[in-house]
């Protein structure tokens, strides 16, 4: 199909191109001539300056769209999030407030990926579960560019940009926007209105720390481990945030300058300090039990045959001598479960200048300049050596009589041969990886914009946007180094030392519980350095009003929009030579650098046609239309549209509905994304000394005859995965249907009720295809085996071995669901004839019918609604809702809020029908019960400067729920970080003072 469509294309393109070409020529050429004339018509406005028209400057503009009209609506549902509600809910990361919305799903952010490998230093938005990369992000409407060069899993807008306390409200617009704003928002937009007009200066300072009681009788399979459980209360993660704004209005309010700076510390929340979070789970006949990884310390020592190669048995160090073998059991394995963070410490800085001046009606000048440096400590689990072939020799002084006797003479090798020993060793001497990652953004928008006409409105901009990525990752181990301090020797001198000893190597003696001096450890291991940036510029012009032309039966007028833009992006990565040498051990799949750019020339317009206006049973009907036009240098052209209406039979209600199709080119990171081995939680049926799979079963997936019954088990979740980029790939189209209605019934002053259908399907899915679904239909079907590299020494998919996941076009996914909303505000004097206050209700609930996924065309479908797993990823609960009800004193000085988050039950994915899915599974580790969490909020004002809050968030301490079936972006352990509260009850206060 795609070399077809490739064929088929290209007859089209020189005449398709040609007219791309010369309208994108006569776009640009309107956009300069309006700012040509701007000085002008500013000039005759300034010395006689007409009446506003009906679409003056009173008119607004809604999320969603670029019509200027006057009392706007959207034909999508939008949800807005004021800046009293990140306020009131205590929160110095935005990404916090953000996922207790229904719509929204658990994302890269500090509290979410914490230290687990993927984690990135970034904070991501991804609506309806969609993908970080199908949702796009704006403020002040226009776009926040790419957020990470390196890390697949955050190709998204970085919101550690937006400044918090400058936030007017949030708009979160599900459903595709890409006719309005361009790729990217197949799920939806997410706009950060910024406060425009600040005058004075204001002080907001807050601070925030977790408790936790640790209780949870998960902790006795830790215990049964030989863990370390923490008990009682422990108190941490203190997060501390410091703004000063300054604004000052000019020029009779023409004009304003706001400067804004903060600085953000966030202390780090380990696993050991969370009795659920001691291990990571296996689920077996007998109930969980803890995963223990056998990379492990002591070294595990796979023997080999030096005639076939096979492995002949598997040994460990015995404690009972320190510097003897015993045969390796699965309880030597090594527990990381509790070596890296929940939270993981951070620093951010932001600074921010925002101007704007009116030289006229027809001449307002602004700009925007942001500057944002966010440092991450991001720990991992001691690094390994994983499963590595090691050439040991058999002279090697090191070696106990017993040991040289196993390894070596028994099977013919004399002192003057060499033994190959798969090694697997955890490097618990050198403690948890630290990947010091730090993101340093830039971002200016220089604009103008103004009145050229009496109804008609020009904007135009330029705009640049850069983030500089650097990681510093210590404590990792060289594997060229490694090898070379396994070959001991003694010199004349009668010393241990090297064979090798050029390059200052110390010999390590892992032959030994008590062998691993700090001088060999520093030696092997190193720093590892990875740099990177990503690059967005943007030229935009747009002219917006009406064209004087009503509905016989309306009085407003039919308004347009019409634009074009012009978009560049690049990339690049650079990691150091260890890492494309693949010589880190933690990262043996190596990566490697990345350059890559494209851009794209953009045509667009909307028009919206006011059909009837003040008629019985039409209080207001009209329809609007919009389509974009995009040429990408990489994805060639692509049309996006849309269509809607909305119908008022009455004040009190309105219909809505809309149908859009959206594309979305691959992105950056998409395209030219650094391949890498990453880890996964896979079984894999042909491990172990008694596989599940049969041996021709395996030999579809590359497993010898002398590897059958010999591979082990792989270290836990850390069998290989290789992701990446893929320059070939190709747009992704999705259709979004929405309807619904808006009631505000005039009996209920201050209600208001909606409720939304939506459906928003995605082809050509732009996806990885999930490491469990290959390696099962190669080894039952025998599909997808091209796909899965063994490593060839051992057969395993560790270190060499892994299963190809790089970007492709794929089948489709498909979600369909009902929003709910109601919102209320109630004066109880009206109702108890007393000065009591006001009460009031907010309400968003979100039901989801249908998540279904064909990740290969043609093969069946399977749905993740109501399901969680290693496949289905993060738990996607058929009902959510917030819900939040608020009093405030008659004064307005006293305001007291609680709010109900409840996220439904899901299922083990393995217990679904689906072929991809089914599986087996411990019934105990069937179901994630239904979670209400409850928060409390107080905020008080005083003496008119300062305001005072107080809160407490997850007031009754809730846990997360347990499973031994996690995977995918908010994985982290046994649980679902981010979806739950996973640090516990969360204390803040808070002070705003205006000076």
């Amino acid at each position: 199909m795609l070399s077809s469509a490739v064929a088929a294309r290209s007859p089209h393109q020189v005449s398709s191109k040609g007219r791309a070409s010369r309208a994108l020529r006569h776009g640009a050429l309107l956009t300069a001539s309006l700012l040509a004339l701007a000085p002008a018509i500013a000039f005759a406005q300034d010395t006689a300056a007409p009446e506003a028209g009906p679409t003056g400057g009173n008119d607004i503009v809604v999320t969603g769209s670029r019509i200027r009209v006057p009392n706007a609506t959207s034909v999508s549902p939008i949800t807005t999030v004021n800046s009293e509600d990140l306020a009131q809910r205590g929160v110095t990361r935005l990404e916090d407030m953000l996922n207790t919305l229904p719509q929204v799903y658990a994302d890269q952010g500090g509290g979410n990926r914490g230290g687990t490998v993927g984690a990135s230093g970034t904070a991501t938005i991804n609506l309806r579960n969609l993908g970080n990369q199908r949702t796009l992000v704006l403020i002040n409407g226009r776009r926040l560019m790419q957020g990470d060069p390196a890390r697949s899993a955050a190709q998204a807008a970085d919101i550690n940009n937006v400044p918090a306390a400058l936030v007017e409200r949030i708009d979160v617009v599900t459903g595709g926007a890409s006719a309005v704003y361009g790729s990217d928002a197949l799920a939806g937009v997410v706009n950060f209105e910024l406060k425009k007009n600040f005058e004075g200066v204001q002080l907001d300072a807050s601070s925030g720390v977790f408790q936790h009681d640790n209780g949870n009788s998960i902790a006795s399979v830790a215990a049964a481990a030989g863990q370390d459980v923490p008990t009682g209360s422990t108190v941490g993660g203190l997060q501390q945030s410091l703004s000063v704004t300054a604004g000052h209005n000019f020029a009779d309010g023409r004009g304003n300058v706001t400067a804004f700076v903060n600085y953000r510390h966030i202390e780090g929340v380990g696993t050991s300090e969370r009795d659920f979070s001691i291990c990571n789970l296996n689920a077996t006949a007998a109930g969980y039990s803890c995963s223990l990884s056998s990379t492990t310390y002591p070294a595990q020592f796979q023997l080999t045959n030096p005639r076939t190669g096979a492995t002949r048995g598997s040994y460990t160090l015995d404690p009972a001598t320190g510097n003897t073998f015993r045969t390796y059991r699965t309880s030597d394995g090594f527990n990381n479960g509790n070596t890296y963070d929940l939270q993981a410490p951070d620093e951010r800085i932001n600074a921010d200048l925002l101007a704007h001046f009116e030289v006229s009606p027809a001449v307002e000048l602004y700009g925007e300049l942001m500057y944002m440096r966010d440092k991450a400590d991001i720990r991992l689990s001691p690094t390994g050596v994983f499963t590595v072939p090691e050439s040991i020799n058999c002279s090697n002084p090191f070696l106990s009589a017993q040991q040289k006797n196993l390894m070596c003479t028994s099977v013919g090798l004399t002192d003057a041969q060499s033994a190959t020993v798969n090694v697997s060793l955890r490097n618990a001497p050198g403690g948890s990886r630290h990947d010091y990652t730090k993101h340093t953004s830039y971002r200016a928008v220089g604009g103008v914009r103004g009145e050229i006409a009496p109804g008609w409105r020009y904007d135009a901009y330029a705009q640049y946007g850069r983030t500089n990525y650097s990681s510093r990752l210590t404590g990792d181990i060289s594997l060229a180094s490694f090898a070379n301090s396994l070959r001991a020797v003694t010199n004349s001198s009668g010393q241990i030392v090297c064979e090798n000893a050029a390059d200052g190597c110390v010999p390590l003696n892992i032959f030994s519980t008590t062998g691993v001096t700090a001088d060999a450890l520093n030696y092997v291991q190193g720093t590892f350095t990875r740099t990177g940036f990503t690059e967005e510029t943007i030229v935009s012009g747009s002219v917006t009003g009406d064209i004087g032309v009503s509905s016989p039966f309306a009085s407003n007028p039919i308004s347009v929009a019409l634009g074009t833009e012009y978009r560049k992006e690049r990339i690049g990565f650079t990691p150091d030579s260890h890492y494309s040498s693949r010589d880190v051990a933690g990262n043996s799949g190596g990566e490697y650098p990345i350059s890559g750019s494209f851009d794209v020339k953009e045509l667009y317009g909307e028009v919206r046609v006011p059909l009837v206006e003040d008629r019985p049973f039409f209080k207001s009907l009209a329809v609007e239309g919009g389509a974009r036009y995009s040429n990408y240098s990489t994805a060639g052209d692509t049309f996006a549209w849309k269509a809607g209406a909305e119908w008022s039979p009455v004040d009190a209600i309105r219909f809505r509905g809309s149908f859009q199709h959206s594309v979305r080119a691959p992105n950056l990171v998409e395209l030219f994304g650094p391949q890498r081995v990453t880890t996964a939680r896979l079984t894999d049926p042909c491990e172990g000394a008694s596989p599940t799979a049969t041996f021709a079963q395996c030999a579809q997936s590359g497993v010898t005859a002398t590897q059958y019954g010999t591979i082990e088990p792989a270290a836990g979740q850390l069998s290989g995965v290789l992701v990446g980029g893929n320059p070939n790939l190709k747009p992704e189209k999705s259709n979004t249907k929405s309807f619904g209605v808006q009631i505000a019934p005039p009996f209920l002053r201050g209600l208001t009720l909606s409720v939304d259908y939506f459906d928003i399907k995605v082809d050509d899915l732009i996806t990885t295809l999930p490491a469990t679904i290959t390696l099962s239909q190669c080894i039952n079907a025998g599909t997808f085996c091209d796909q899965i590299q063994r490593n060839p020494a051992t057969g395993s998919l560790v270190t060499s071995g892994y299963v190809l996941a790089t970007s492709l076009n794929a089948g489709y996914l498909q979600t369909t669901g009902i929003d709910f909303s109601a919102s209320a505000k109630q004066d109880l004097g009206d109702l108890v004839k007393a000065d009591l206050g006001t009460v009031g209700f907010n309400f968003s609930g979100t039901r989801t019918n249908k998540y279904e996924v064909q990740i290969v065309p043609g093969t069946e479908a399977y749905r993740c609604d109501g399901y969680f797993g290693v496949t289905c990823g993060q738990p996607i609960p058929t009902w959510r809702h917030r819900a939040e009800f608020n009093w405030t004193a008659p004064s307005g000085a006293i305001r007291l809020a609680a709010t109900w988050r409840y996220i439904g039950s899901t299922r083990n994915d393995r217990s679904s029908s689906a072929t991809f899915l089914a599986g087996t599974y411990q019934p105990y580790d069937y179901k994630l019960k239904a979670v209400n969490y409850f928060d409390l909020a107080a905020s008080f004002d005083v003496s008119g400067s300062y305001t005072l809050r107080l809160g407490v968030s997850n007031v009754f301490d809730r846990d997360p729920p347990i499973t031994a079936s996690t995977s995918g972006q908010t994985s982290n352990g046994a649980f679902y970080a981010g979806m739950y509260d996973s640090l516990g009850r969360y204390l803040f206060a808070s002070v705003t003072a205006k000076l």
